[in-house]
């Protein structure tokens, strides 16, 4: 068990089943999922804690740094806002919750707290029956890359053993090749190379699904996946080159959605797009089934005039 508020821990191993433990009361969330949490703590600045019986997190900015802090939970919701948002004014940072799961805002009132949507973090959930055929008119061009690339290409699927020393060694570097052919430096892929490294490290221990597409026996294209409680499934990474095997994107996503049905999975969290254009573009083009939606939290700031006469 985490400690209580204002105490925080920073996150470790150990804390996994008592995160998940409270996620599977939830939609899924990204932002509250061990696998995402554990993966992108590449700084080391995630810390957790608990208050009111509701999970607080508290992340790092990934531009500026500066922490900030989100909780999921119903319990007490506007009490859980007001000492976390004193604790922000505290530690001199912006008093303002974010990524706050819809659920999690229970009785926090409007009249006391500015509540605003941030759509460039609201989670993409796609339906996996329609990304095993791309069925629709909308979809017609995602069918059209995947038959170019089936007629171009002999390929195989494989479900890869992520715990595998070659393999991650193989999905490492064909990570680092993606990053070369795109003319992507370092400092722009070092986060999310050491977030996929942090993954497969953990994938002794907690089981992913590895998907990876191969042509004439080369990799062409990955994704790292977990099944989830309920209907759900979570894309945690994807790379293809598509410059070489072009359609290798759109195969990869309807063989993962193959597997991942066979798993069991209805749905896939497809994660946020954070405000990237061609992220947002590229994610919007799935035609999401549905959205989890997130949300900001702060005080409602008094103009001068609100006070004169009080």
């Amino acid at each position: 068990m985490p400690s209580e508020f204002p105490i925080f821990e920073p996150l470790s191993i150990g804390h996994r089943a008592h995160i998940e433990a409270i996620a599977r009361q939830f939609d899924p969330y990204s932002d509250f999922n061990f696998t995402s949490l554990f993966s992108w703590n590449v700084a080391g600045s995630v810390a957790i804690c608990m208050l009111n019986g509701n999970l607080v997190v508290r992340f790092s900015d990934y531009i500026t740094g500066r922490p900030f802090y989100s909780f999921l939970g119903t319990n007490a919701a506007e009490d859980t806002a007001i000492l976390l948002l004193a604790r922000m004014k505290k530690d001199g940072v912006e008093p303002e919750l974010r990524l706050l799961p819809r659920s999690s805002l229970g009785n926090i009132h409007p009249d006391k707290f500015r509540i605003a949507e941030d759509p460039d973090n609201h989670d993409y959930v796609l339906s996996v029956e329609r990304m095993k055929t791309f069925a629709g008119n909308r979809l017609r061009s995602k069918r059209n890359f995947v038959a170019r690339f089936l007629r171009s290409h002999r390929s195989e699927t494989r479900i890869l053993d992520l715990s595998d020393a070659e393999t991650q060694e193989s999905l490492k570097s064909f990570f680092l090749g993606w990053a070369c052919r795109k003319g992507l430096p370092p400092t722009s892929t070092d986060a999310e190379y050491r977030a996929m490294s942090q993954a497969l490290g953990l994938s002794a221990v907690h089981p992913l699904i590895g998907i990876g597409v191969y042509v004439d026996g080369e990799l062409a294209g990955f994704t790292i996946n977990e099944r989830l409680h309920g209907a759900y499934g979570m894309l945690h990474f994807e790379k293809a080159d598509p410059e070489r095997y072009v359609g290798a994107y759109q195969y990869l996503m309807q063989e993962t959605a193959r597997i991942l049905s066979d798993a069991g999975c209805e749905y896939l969290n497809y994660q946020q797009d954070l405000g990237i254009p061609g992220l947002k573009r590229c994610k919007k083009d799935f035609l999401p089934h549905a959205y989890l939606r997130k949300y900001r939290v702060s005080w409602i700031q008094k103009k001068p005039c609100d006070t004169l006469g009080a």
